[in-house]
């Protein structure tokens, strides 16, 4: 599979699910989840499909898989928690409206979670990474005036 075919469709892929906008997001949110308490969204371009599938809300494990004529060439894996200090409704109506634009935001080169940083008002994302598309791990946080509010670890691979 070529490098940039693949970052080429994890980057259309993210552009259309979880952190889309509501009308773009809802065209690719599965009716049917494949696992019970799941939330799951799906993209097709051509010969390629991802498929990303997490349980929960405010720790919220989860996977994203990029088929290849319906063979898995690439998985993301991630999971974090939320600082107890703060309500569900904090998290709900702000922190995680920014994770959706932080994630709108990511490298073209690199475009498994949100850019290596950005601000917007009393937010701050950061995502440090190590490796490359091939096999990596990483994590990013959600700083609130300064204090870690959301962290989640990531992990990914090429399927051989």
């Amino acid at each position: 599979m070529e490098k940039e075919k693949l970052l080429k469709i994890i980057a259309k892929a993210h552009k259309h699910t979880y952190a889309a906008p509501t009308e773009i997001r809802e065209k690719h949110k599965c009716e049917t989840p494949i696992l019970d308490g799941h939330k799951d969204y799906e993209f097709i371009e051509e010969e390629f499909s991802y498929h990303d599938s997490y349980a929960g809300n405010y720790w919220a494990p989860g996977r994203e898989v990029v088929f290849f004529q319906k063979k898995p060439i690439w998985c993301m894996s991630y999971q974090g928690q939320h600082n107890s200090n703060y309500d569900d409704e904090f998290f709900e109506k702000q922190a995680f409206i920014f994770l959706k634009k932080a994630l709108m935001n990511f490298d073209e080169n690199m475009p498994f979670r949100g850019p290596k940083e950005y601000s917007e008002g009393d937010f701050k994302y950061t995502f440090e990474i190590e490796g490359n598309y091939e096999y990596f791990k990483g994590q990013e946080k959600i700083f609130y005036k300064g204090e870690v509010v959301f962290f989640q670890d990531v992990m990914g691979t090429l399927i051989k």
